[in-house]
């Protein structure tokens, strides 16, 4: 049974979703904060240290940022998920309004794809 737009618990499910969405850009916003700050901590460790070649170095930053992008991906594949159930409300929403039809105009899925490739090996 499909609940009307006005009924108090769709509009608490789509301001729910509003607010996760909220979330999870603070989210976002904090890992990138961190990432910087083990970033700084990192690259001020092996400034000081001599005992490690210039490409172990390397490799250190590529795991931190590499860490980072992960969690932050899979944030953002949940930001996209919210947006994607909030679309699917309005969509039977407005059918709903618009005449009871019974057919969904549900947009299509963004297709951002989610990978733990780095840019180098992506496939364009």
């Amino acid at each position: 049974m499909w609940l009307a737009p006005s009924h108090p618990f769709c509009l608490c499910v789509f301001f729910c979703w509003q607010t996760d969405i909220v979330f999870l850009d603070r989210e976002i916003k904090n890992r990138k904060q961190v990432f910087g700050i083990e970033i700084y901590d990192l690259m001020e460790e092996l400034e000081n240290n001599d005992s490690l070649a210039v490409s172990e170095k390397e490799a250190k930053i590529r795991a931190s940022f590499d860490a980072a992008r992960k969690d932050i991906a899979v944030i953002q594949a949940k930001k996209e998920c919210k947006k994607e159930e909030m679309a699917v409300l309005e969509a039977e929403t407005e059918a709903a309004n618009g005449g009871g039809e019974g057919t969904f105009d549900i947009p299509p899925s963004d297709g951002v794809v989610v990978t733990n490739d780095l840019p180098s090996q992506s496939k364009v």
